[in-house]
C-alpha cells in the first residue's frame, strides 16, 4: 500500500504537484493519467525516493520514505520512463549486478525464472547496447521486480513498444499480485489493465474513480478524460 498526503512539489515558481493526496491499495492496478507536465513522472520519482519534495507525507506499507527509506526501498520497485543501462555489459551481467546491490540469495534461479516469464531469456548474453527498446524495457522491468516488491511503480511501461512486447508487459501487470501504479498517456492500457484511475491535471487530482464506473458513464476512458478536462 502506498499513501500520499498533501504532497506539494515546486520547481522554482512552477508548482508541479499541488497538495496532492492519493491512496494506492494492495492487490490493485492504479493508473495515473495526465498530459505532459501534469506531474505524473514527478509523483512516481518522489514515491520512489529519487526526487525531494516541498511538503507532505509519503508512506510505503506504513513506512516513511524520509525516516525509514531503507525499509521503503525494500518494498518498492520502480521502472522509469527512460531506463539508463550500461551498454557494454550483457543483460545477465546487469541483472547479477542489481542482484548483488539487493543482496539477493539464489540470484541465478531468480534471473532464470523471471527472464523466462518476461520472455527475454534467450537474449541475456547479448550486450545491452544491442537491445531493442522493447528488450531494454523488459530487462529494466526484470531488474525492478527481482526482489519481489509488494509495490511497483511503472512510468509509461509500454510506450513505443511493438505489439508483442506490449502484450507481454500488460499480461505481467494483470497477473501480478500487490500494488501496481502506472503513469501513462495510454487510455487503452488503462482500460485493459487498471482497476482505478486518477486524472492529474496541472498538478492537481481532478478525478479518482474505478475504470468500470468511468467507462459505464462515458463509454471510454478517453471520453472520460476529455469530459473532465473540458470542465476545468
Amino acid at each position: 500500500m502506498i499513501s500520499v498526503l498533501n504532497l506539494t512539489k515546486r520547481y522554482g515558481k512552477i508548482t508541479a504537484l499541488n497538495n496532492v493526496s492519493l491512496q494506492f491499495d494492495d492487490v490493485k492496478v492504479i493508473a495515473i493519467m495526465g498530459e505532459n507536465g501534469a506531474g505524473k513522472s514527478t509523483l512516481l520519482k518522489i514515491i520512489a525516493g529519487i526526487l525531494p519534495y516541498d511538503s507532505g507525507v509519503v508512506m510505503i506499507d506504513s513506512y516513511s520514505i524520509i525516516t525509514q527509506s531503507l525499509l521503503t526501498r525494500q518494498r518498492l520497485g520502480y521502472l522509469p520512463e527512460m531506463p539508463e543501462l550500461y551498454d557494454r555489459i550483457t543483460g545477465r551481467e546487469f541483472l547479477f549486478y542489481i542482484a548483488s546491490l539487493r543482496k539477493l540469495q539464489n540470484a541465478e534461479r531468480i534471473i532464470t525464472d523471471l527472464s523466462q516469464m518476461i520472455g527475454i531469456d534467450t537474449s541475456l548474453d547479448y550486450e545491452l547496447g544491442g537491445y531493442s527498446k522493447g528488450m531494454k524495457q523488459k530487462i529494466s522491468l526484470l531488474s525492478a521486480i527481482m526482489h519481489q516488491p509488494q509495490n511497483l511503480l511503472l512510468d509509461e511501461p509500454v510506450y513505443g513498444l511493438d505489439p508483442l512486447a506490449s502484450r507481454t508487459i500488460q499480461d505481467f501487470i494483470k497477473k501480478r499480485k500487490g500494488t501496481t501504479v502506472l503513469a501513462t498517456h495510454s487510455t487503452q492500457l488503462v482500460e485493459h489493465v487498471a482497476d482505478s484511475v486518477y486524472f492529474l491535471m496541472n498538478g492537481n487530482v481532478v478525478v479518482h474513480d474505478t475504470v468500470f464506473n468511468l467507462m459505464k458513464q462515458h463509454g471510454t476512458i478517453e471520453n472520460a478524460y476529455f469530459f473532465f478536462k473540458d470542465k476545468k
